[in-house]
């Protein structure tokens, strides 16, 4: 035996008085959870916005409420006295000034012999008063840079006022050599046909079948000679130092110029090494 529920349709009269929440739940069962937490929805919210806002002036109100006057501290003013200082002066003290001391007695001035700074020149380049003054000619004499007549017992030097009030000239340390100048070194002559005639080719260059680029660096001087050769790339077998034996060797250069002042200046040199 089967039971069938009867379900009534609401008419349209209703259906117009109707709430949503009742055309939502309209033959269903309004017992449910569901339909009492939607239709009382609005009085739960009402009440927790009220609640809300009770809490919030409370906590304002607190915010506002101030101690009892009996409460505050007082604090009592002290006049201020400003009191006018005068402080002493400083009281000034007077050094007494000495007088110089006397000078010393003049001493016994000693004669004295012209000293020449060596400089490596060619004898027919110094004239005789140039030379180099020898040690015979230095007995009972103090060297200075002036020939003078004096008191052959005495010790003191005359100041003549050069280099310094009698002492010897300080010599410039040499200038390192430039890598560019306005006017680099030039070989004199053809520099190829140099190379080729003074090179001689390693035999065991030779027996290991060794060919390449050999750089040498060096340095020409102010006068145009070499110095200071070395290898910068290699090839090996014997051709690096054949290299240099043909550098070492070679004749004087045109020096580089600094503006038109001879220098030292670096200069690089390709040699190539060839098996005919």
């Amino acid at each position: 035996m089967f039971l069938i529920s009867k379900r009534t349709i609401m008419e349209p009269k209703q259906l117009l008085k109707a709430d949503y929440l009742d055309i939502i739940f309209d033959n269903r069962n309004k017992e449910y959870g569901g339909y009492e937490l939607r239709k009382h929805y609005n009085r739960r919210l009402g009440k927790a916005a009220a609640i809300l806002f009770l809490a919030s002036g409370v906590l304002i109100s607190f915010s506002f409420i101030t101690t009892h006057p009996a409460d505050k501290i007082t604090t009592s003013r002290t006049p201020v006295i400003i009191t006018e200082v005068v402080i002493p002066e400083k009281p000034k003290i007077f050094q007494k000034i000495l007088p110089p001391p006397p000078s010393p007695p003049s001493a016994r001035l000693a004669p004295t012999k012209a000293l020449t700074i060596p400089k490596i020149a060619p004898d027919k380049d110094v004239p005789p008063d140039k030379q180099l003054t020898e040690n015979k000619n230095m007995t009972n004499a103090q060297p200075g840079f002036i020939n003078t007549t004096g008191d052959s017992s005495g010790t003191g030097i005359e100041n003549t006022g050069v280099a310094g009030n009698g002492t010897l000239p300080e010599i410039a340390p040499p200038s390192p050599p430039l890598k560019w100048v306005t006017q680099m070194p030039v070989f004199n002559g053809d520099i190829n046909a140099y190379i080729n005639r003074h090179l001689q080719y390693p035999e065991a260059a030779r027996a290991g079948n060794i060919e390449g680029l050999v750089l040498i660096q060096f340095v020409v001087n102010e006068d145009g000679s070499v110095s200071d050769a070395k290898i910068v790339r290699g090839i090996g077998g014997g051709c690096d130092g054949e290299a240099l034996r043909m550098v070492r060797g070679m004749p004087g250069w045109k020096p580089g110029k600094q503006n038109g002042i001879a220098v030292k200046v670096f200069f690089t040199l390709p040699v190539r090494f060839v098996l005919n």
